[in-house]
């Protein structure tokens, strides 16, 4: 497996659907972060690593808030779950590695985590700032979210079709953000987009004038980017000092 030292050193949370609740820290205009996609081959060896990590003197030092979530849907991707490690400000992420460089709480943290989990994937993201929809759907235990990655050639045409689509549509039972990604890989995704609702029926609405709004986006925005990837998860636990 690859090594996780300098992937999973900034953060720790509880593998379970029951775990602790934390407010979400960061506002949609400061949230900078990585998101990291695993395939977990034994979750009470996940629990276990979590736990043990989080309940330690070191941990309520960390800054970062962290969004654990069970992915429902990514086609023929291997990963099961994906966890993301959120800051308001990249200072926080340089605070929280030299928090946890060398510490015999990460060390154990991370050899119980390498027995358990396969790191798939991995990526670093930032918000735009660019948002819509409901501020109150936040990270929560039983919160469901579309994340479509895509390539965009022309940011500077791209961000107000975006924004002109979801003002078209927009709802108090949602809630959209555009995020900037960087460290991808190979991948040529430069974005992902999100829509975020509190159950699948409203993140899936059978609306024909949403239909049509979508439509004529997809027409504005066809020689401009590219879907790369479009993931469907929900969240199980949120935890953060």
């Amino acid at each position: 497996m690859k090594q996780l030292s300098c992937l999973l050193s900034v953060f720790a949370i509880i593998f379970s659907i029951n775990a602790a609740n934390a407010d979400d820290h960061s506002s949609s205009d400061n949230i900078y972060g990585f998101v990291y996609n695993f395939n977990v081959s034994n979750p009470a060896g996940v629990v276990e690593a979590l736990t043990e990590y989080w309940s330690s003197p070191l941990a309520k030092k960390n800054p970062a808030s962290v969004i654990l979530r069970q992915i429902v849907s990514n086609g023929d991707d291997p990963a099961t779950h994906s966890m993301a490690v959120v800051y308001s400000s990249m200072a926080e992420i340089d605070e929280t590695n030299a928090l946890n460089a060398g510490t015999e709480e990460m060390q154990n943290f991370l050899a119980k985590m390498n027995a358990s989990a396969t790191l798939t994937s991995e990526g670093m993201f930032s918000s735009t700032g660019v948002t819509s929809g409901n501020p109150a759907i936040v990270p929560a235990p039983g919160r469901y979210t579309i994340a479509t990655s895509v390539a965009v050639s022309d940011p500077a045409a791209y961000v107000p079709a975006w924004q002109k689509y979801t003002t078209a549509v927009n709802r108090d039972s949602a809630a959209t953000n555009l995020f900037a990604v960087n460290g991808m890989g190979k991948e040529p995704s430069t974005h992902v987009v999100t829509v975020s609702a509190n159950s699948m029926a409203e993140l899936f609405p059978q609306d024909p004038e949403m239909q049509t709004e979508l439509n004529a986006l997809l027409a504005e925005v066809k020689d401009i980017r590219t879907i790369e990837n479009r993931v469907l998860y929900v969240d199980l636990a949120v935890f953060g000092n």
